[in-house]
């Protein structure tokens, strides 16, 4: 989104993900996951951190602010949030994506971001809130990456980019293609060519597998045939050294049912 952050450079750390990252778990979810790596690369950048701050009135939880810190003498409130919308309109709105559950959809997570989380600290509750721990006025911040993903019948996202994109969406934002099992089973896939089935919890990086993890396209279709809901699919080649497998292009291969479900949750 146009008003995310653009880097986390921009406040003293590094973007990358460090060495000390904590390990992913089966139990935990992205966006949990995706706030402890925010959570490691700040703690070393800035004074002072404070995280998961709840927001409270005569017993009531209003919200909670995301982090809390300080950096060279100012406070900073930041909202952290990492989402992954399909497209399946012109691109000109925000409601036309939608999580590939359907539970999610952009303008709905924009709206609570804009009227209500990033605006926790002007509320009288959560400015006392904050004066608790002296940080006054804190400058608000949003860092929201993430993947929004197009229709391609060929599962190249190339064919599948929008003429135009609702003005909140930065043109530079990661994408991927999205089509149903259905197009992807008629694609014709590059020479070399191998696949991943991506869990959850690796959908924040592009795959580097070994080659013994990779999948071929008759393993990759049987897994496919047998879902029940959207998966996200890396698609790989070899390396340059040939030890490894890259991914160069993802995307979701969704049920053939899926897109009408999909644009009634949109209000298409």
């Amino acid at each position: 989104m146009r008003s995310a952050l653009p880097s986390l450079a921009g406040i003293g750390v590094p973007s990358a993900v460090p060495d000390s990252a904590p390990e992913p778990s089966r139990q935990r979810r992205l966006g949990f996951y995706f706030e402890d790596l925010v959570a490691e690369l700040l703690q070393d950048g800035v004074d002072d951190l404070h995280r998961n701050m709840q927001c409270r009135t005569e017993g009531r939880t209003l919200g909670e602010f995301d982090f809390v810190y300080r950096h060279l003498g100012r406070w900073h409130h930041l909202e952290a949030a990492v989402k992954f919308y399909l497209c399946v309109g012109d691109g000109s709105e925000l409601e036309h994506f939608v999580g590939p559950g359907l539970r999610d959809r952009l303008d709905i997570k924009w709206q609570r971001l804009q009227q209500h989380q990033l605006l926790l600290s002007q509320s009288p509750a959560g400015q006392q809130q904050l004066a608790e721990i002296g940080a006054d006025n804190p400058a608000i911040e949003l860092l929201m990456p993430g993947y929004l993903f197009y229709h391609s019948t060929a599962g190249d996202i190339a064919t599948g980019i929008p003429r135009r994109l609702h003005p909140e969406i930065s043109p530079g934002h990661l994408r991927g293609f999205w089509c149903t099992l259905a197009e992807f089973q008629s694609r014709s896939p590059a020479p070399a060519e191998g696949f991943s089935i991506l869990p959850k919890l690796s959908w924040l990086s592009p795959a580097r597998l070994d080659p013994a993890e990779v999948l071929d396209l008759p393993s990759l279709l049987d897994r496919l045939a047998h879902q029940a809901g959207p998966l996200l699919v890396s698609l790989l080649r070899p390396s340059g050294s040939g030890d490894d497998w890259v991914e160069h292009s993802r995307g979701f291969v969704v049920p053939d049912s899926w897109p009408e479900r999909a644009r009634a949750a949109a209000d298409l």
